[in-house]
């Protein structure tokens, strides 16, 4: 439901932020705009006032003790533990190829990267070339090559 703010309502928005302002994640200015419209907006002030009332009584109401404890069916279970088991699968194999690219040593023949210099002149020169390829020093400004006939005109 990840309405944008530009596509919604003035009283959508401020629906939404007073569900975000009984969290307390509301700004200053955003609680400034949520009374500035509750203050002209006699709908949004009663719902927003209902929305209050019933968020106070459920976070003051005491917890409910459940009869039995709550278990996931048989195959929800196994389709949770094979997920669960693919992602550890996953990361370890992700891990172990971190581990061999840092851990295990290099035959020296080849750069470990593309941008790989053998000392700082050799990296300096590639920098002075990639400028002078990205940045030419010499603009040249060609003439048109039609003829203008302004010149040729009978008066």
């Amino acid at each position: 439901m990840g309405m944008r703010w530009w596509r919604t309502s003035a009283c959508e928005r401020a629906m939404q932020w007073v569900s975000l302002e009984l969290d307390g994640e509301l700004s200053q200015l955003e609680r400034a705009a949520l009374g500035r419209h509750i203050g002209g907006c006699a709908r949004c002030r009663e719902v927003s006032s209902e929305i209050r009332t019933f968020t106070a009584l459920m976070r003051e109401a005491p917890l409910a003790e459940l009869g039995r404890p709550v278990e996931l069916p048989p195959a929800r279970r196994a389709r949770t533990a094979r997920r669960v088991a693919a992602s550890l699968a996953f990361a370890a194999l992700a891990a172990f190829a971190v581990a061999g690219a840092v851990f295990l040593p290099s035959d020296g023949t080849s750069p470990q990267s593309a941008l790989a210099f053998r000392n700082a002149k050799e990296q300096q020169r590639f920098a002075h070339l990639e400028t002078q390829r990205l940045e030419p020093a010499v603009f040249v400004v060609e003439k048109p090559t039609v003829q203008s006939f302004a010149p040729r005109v009978l008066v």
